[in-house]
């Protein structure tokens, strides 16, 4: 009885660590850890035990491997723990290097915690498997790395709301399943890389409040599947490129509060499928382009605070819809347009121009 007792315990504590996560996970995962402080929450407290793939929260293994695939700390949560506590989550340390030995990662979301700080492990490049970082919405500094292109499986990359410096590394380009790109309000300077474009998986490119300069590649109208680009409030110069028009499925376009010159390209008027549209607070001049037609669809069109001269082109009663339409502070002239949409706009949204005339304005 007592042999088969022994050789039952044997089994079980086989079968236990067959099942286990292997001990250098767990000690990577411990490591990890013991960079961070999470003081309100206790989201860590189960954290215990020998089984890392057993109930330690944010963290998943693959079924067949046990190794661990999934590490997903989100500071902002429906979860039970933050429902209980009635609060987000805040959380300062730093993201320590030892996560790189995890080299079965899928997905790092380590998210919202507002205050883990440091700097971006180098070696998370060497993670052959990844296909999410998301590191939004803490204080890391420092260059994204350098070799970020190794990543060739990475789907998302989210680095916004941090104080990321630097500038965005040309092996960026090189990763070709990449959909999601979210870099917004850090300080990240330098150029968009010149071949930008060979981002062809690309659907929103999301890269405002930053201090880019230089001039938007032409290469970008090379992604078909863009929907999407942000680069408002940066220092980008130069013109428009004509091609950024004719791409096949952008819908929303944000250039607002930059260095832009030249003219506004006829083709992000007339017959792209363009639904917002900001262009102001730039220095783009000319006149409107006298294109709008049927297939003009806007939410939002807004060219305030520019150096536009000429009528507002009569061609915009054709639009199909504009339902925001802002034409302030230029050097515009003439009579605005009767009817639709200018019947719901409001007087300040033509405001401050040379000698544009007509309701909502003064009489002509």
């Amino acid at each position: 009885m007592g042999f088969v007792y022994f050789v039952s315990v044997l089994l079980l504590s086989v079968i236990s660590a067959v099942n286990s996560c292997p001990p250098s996970d767990r000690a990577a995962l411990l490591a990890f850890k013991s960079a961070l402080n999470e003081p309100y929450l206790g989201i860590f407290n189960s954290w215990t035990g020998n089984d890392c793939c057993n109930k330690w929260y944010g963290v998943s293994c693959d079924s067949a491997t046990r190794r661990v695939a999934d590490l997903n700390l989100r500071g902002e949560s429906e979860d039970p723990i933050f429902e209980k506590a009635h609060r987000s989550g805040y959380m300062t340390g730093t993201i320590s290097p030892a996560i790189c030995k995890l080299d079965r990662l899928t997905n790092i979301i380590i998210a919202d915690w507002k205050g883990i700080s440091g700097q971006i492990p180098a070696c998370i490049t060497h993670l052959p498997y990844l296909r999410i970082l998301d590191l939004i919405g803490n204080k890391i500094s420092g260059p994204i790395p350098v070799h970020i292109g190794k990543l060739k499986h990475l789907t998302v990359l989210n680095f916004a709301d941090n104080l990321i410096s630097g500038n965005i590394p040309p092996s960026i380009v090189n990763i070709p399943g990449l959909m999601h790109l979210d870099l917004r309000n850090n300080r990240i300077s330098g150029e968009i890389p010149y071949n930008f474009g060979k981002l062809r998986m690309l659907s929103r490119a999301l890269l405002s409040r930053n201090m880019i300069s230089g001039t938007i590649p032409s290469s970008i109208s090379n992604i078909y599947r863009l929907s999407d680009l942000d680069l408002s409030v940066n220092q980008i110069s130069g013109p428009i490129p004509d091609s950024i028009g004719k791409m096949p499925v952008l819908s929303t376009l944000n250039l607002d509060g930059n260095r832009i010159s030249g003219e506004i390209p006829a083709s992000l008027m007339g017959s792209s499928g363009l639904s917002i549209l900001n262009l102001s607070r730039n220095s783009i001049e000319g006149y409107i382009p006298d294109v709008f037609g049927p297939r003009s669809y806007f939410t939002a069109l807004d060219l305030s605070y520019n150096r536009l001269r000429g009528p507002i082109p009569k061609s915009i009663l054709s639009a199909s819809y504009i339902g925001h339409l802002d034409v302030s502070h230029n050097h515009l002239c003439g009579r605005i347009p009767a009817g639709s949409p200018f019947n719901h706009l409001e007087a300040s949204q033509f405001a401050y121009n040379d000698c544009l005339c007509g309701i909502p304005l003064r009489a002509c």
